[in-house]
């Protein structure tokens, strides 16, 4: 068990913080390092990025936080978010840990993501538990862990489950594994229009890679009407949001005569 000794100095500080105050700073690690992906987050915080977080003001406001009230996951996974962001991946993990050991779904997730490469067994395990509160990301890598065999036996209607679950919470990556699934035909029967429900699903959620295989569905006709202008407009869309692929597909297509 790892020992965060200023968490713990802090925490004989702060124990004695009236409510009010443990929750100015409890709203103040929320506003900087919730994420967005935590639906048990406060409703009013739109969550940040791991990428986007402010380091030196969420560690001082998360490590604060914590300290405060040491029994809220949420908390603890959010103060695991900032110390990941400063490379400090043993801490990370034991604050996860912490806060998935207290059932906090999200956090089951990232304590899954870092044992994927030295415990698949075990990262299977923690998105299975988060997946079965109906966490979106645990069901989607369980999923994935299904499909690809990692950590366990391979079963893609497993795998298609799970991309169903999540794909039902609005994932957009769900949406697309499962229209490649029946689009390669390779784990399962080939379903051509099956996938296109899937791709336009994703197509929908602003998936790039769907649009661009819409794309070339359309154009050839395959499960689904040829439509040349479909296939244009999606390869635009997509070369829109930067993709070289479908804005080199959009000029052949408009120079075609």
């Amino acid at each position: 068990m790892l020992c965060l000794r200023p968490m713990a100095v802090a925490a004989a500080m702060l124990a004695g913080l009236a409510p009010v105050a443990k929750a100015e700073v409890a709203g103040a690690c929320d506003t900087l390092a919730a994420s967005p992906f935590d639906t048990a987050r406060p409703a009013d915080v739109p969550g940040v990025r791991i990428a986007d977080i402010d380091l030196a003001a969420a560690m001082a406001a998360c490590t604060s936080a914590q300290a405060a009230d040491p029994q809220n996951p949420r908390l603890a996974f959010q103060l695991g978010r900032v110390f990941q962001v400063a490379g400090e991946d043993d801490k990370a993990l034991a604050l996860y840990r912490q806060a998935a050991d207290m059932g906090y779904a999200v956090a089951m997730v990232n304590v899954g993501i870092f044992l994927e490469d030295s415990a698949p067994a075990e990262a299977r395990v923690w998105y299975a538990r988060a997946a079965d509160l109906g966490q979106m990301l645990g069901q989607y890598n369980l999923g994935v862990l299904y499909q690809n065999g990692v950590g366990g036996a391979a079963d893609v209607e497993k795998a298609l489950a799970y991309y169903q679950m999540a794909s039902d919470q609005g994932d957009a990556v769900a949406a697309f594994n499962i229209a490649v699934l029946h689009d390669e035909g390779e784990l399962i029967p080939r379903d051509a229009a099956r996938a296109v429900t899937y791709y336009r699903l994703a197509v929908a959620r602003g998936n790039i890679d769907a649009m661009v295989n819409l794309a070339f569905m359309a154009e050839a006709g395959d499960g689904m009407p040829a439509d040349t202008s479909e296939a244009r407009r999606l390869f635009e869309q997509a070369a829109a949001l930067g993709d070289a692929e479908a804005a080199a597909e959009a000029a052949r297509l408009a120079a075609a005569p």
